[in-house]
């Protein structure tokens, strides 16, 4: 059923490695650089023209429990990405990324950006730019899965086109989105969106705030919305709380985000509400929200990367390839995400989530996860369920 996907990335990846090598046909070998970044990187002398084959496998183990006893105890390759990125003619940026984890494939990145700078445009596929947590890749996230609130309000990627600003650790990206590699609907419905961040430096760390906003259109002739949502591992089959079908014609989202990174520890926290557009006649606005608070400490001494207002890798003092012991990072997250709105008549339920890990960096391109949450949920269908969940994630990028 994939097949026509699998062979159009194999010709897009085919025919992008061309391109490449064809710019100058009179080029001789010794005119090209290659770097080891992950993965090897092969560029122009003159730096104007890069390629670099990136990917990463994250492979995931789990248990979960309830009130009525163990339900699930399961594995699943979660993420399995191939792609490229690279530069091509001195100021236009590309990334083109493919996932064929969870049974089949799905296009993630897919962009061009023109680098002019401080300021930059992109166009294509890629992340809506809203909340902190949402922007960072799952390659340095603090656990294995993202806050909560982040799934249950359904951020992503979409096809789009945004203005992107990075100067003197003051970000800013704001644009217009419709639609996606799997949407095909004749009229699309857009979102609009804007995230601002900045960065105060001193010695030994940092303080970032931020906010993110976006309006998020239906598509045509779809007036439903709905929240639901896991405990915090993607391997349960059973999502806790949940609003059902709303009638909505639109939602409107605003979170605040601030992180502090000093030396080997790292404190992050962000808070988001939710608002669904009730059509006119057709029901009445409702309100949701979520965010968490979390802390975290590397034992060896290590500190968190943080670039462009969001979090970047860790460089490990001494990798276990080398003889060392790896960088140990211990974690903690106080995580809520609230799905009720009795004045609006929606009684989807709280979740509030407390969760521990151990994070073992064995060298920068490989991490073992190790977390534990205890969940609790107030209100909606499943209302005094207490979920407990055990995860194991086993990592590779590059």
């Amino acid at each position: 059923m994939h097949q026509p996907k699998i062979k159009s990335f194999v010709l897009a990846s085919a025919a992008l490695t061309t391109s490449f090598f064809s710019i100058n046909t009179s080029t001789n070998a010794q005119d090209f650089n290659i770097n080891w970044k992950g993965a090897p990187e092969i560029s122009s002398a003159d730096g104007n023209f890069k390629m670099k084959i990136r990917g990463r496998i994250f492979t995931d183990w789990g248990t979960l429990s309830d009130n009525n006893g163990k339900f699930a105890d399961r594995t699943e390759l979660r993420q399995a990405r191939i792609g490229v990125e690279g530069v091509m003619a001195k100021d236009i940026n590309y990334k083109f990324e493919v996932d064929f984890a969870l049974g089949g494939v799905e296009t993630k990145d897919a962009f061009i950006e023109w680098a002019l700078d401080p300021v930059s445009v992109m166009a294509g596929q890629f992340k809506v730019p809203v909340s902190f947590e949402e922007m960072n890749s799952t390659r340095h996230t603090l656990f294995i899965e993202r806050s909560t609130f982040t799934d249950a309000f359904e951020f992503g990627r979409q096809i789009g086109l945004t203005a992107n600003v990075d100067k003197n650790d003051i970000t800013f990206i704001g644009g217009v989105f419709q639609g996606d590699f799997d949407n095909g609907n004749a009229n699309q419905g857009r979102v609009y969106a804007a995230r601002g961040t900045y960065a105060k430096r001193f010695d030994g760390g940092l303080i970032h705030v931020g906010g993110s906003a976006f309006k998020r259109e239906n598509d045509e002739g779809d007036l439903e919305k709905r929240y639901r949502q896991r405990p915090p591992l993607h391997l349960s089959p059973n999502r806790y709380i949940d609003t059902g079908i709303i009638n909505a014609e639109s939602d409107t989202f605003m979170g605040l985000e601030l992180v502090g990174i000093l030396g080997p520890f790292n404190a992050q926290a962000e808070w988001g509400w939710m608002t669904t557009n009730a059509p006119d006649g057709g029901g009445q606005d409702a309100t949701f929200n979520g965010g968490y608070a979390s802390v975290s400490y590397f034992l060896t001494g290590e500190t968190r990367g943080y670039k462009k207002g969001m979090i970047d890798q860790a460089q490990v003092k001494n990798p276990v390839f080398a003889g060392g012991s790896g960088a140990w990072q211990i974690a903690a997250r106080y995580d809520v995400t609230d799905l009720n709105d009795l004045e609006a008549g929606i009684n989807g339920g709280k979740q509030t989530t407390y969760q521990s890990g151990v994070n073992w960096h064995l060298n920068n391109f490989v991490r073992i996860q190790a977390n534990y949450s205890i969940s609790d949920i107030d209100g909606g269908l499943n209302d005094g369920q207490r979920i407990n969940t055990y995860g194991v994630r086993f990592q590779t990028h590059w």
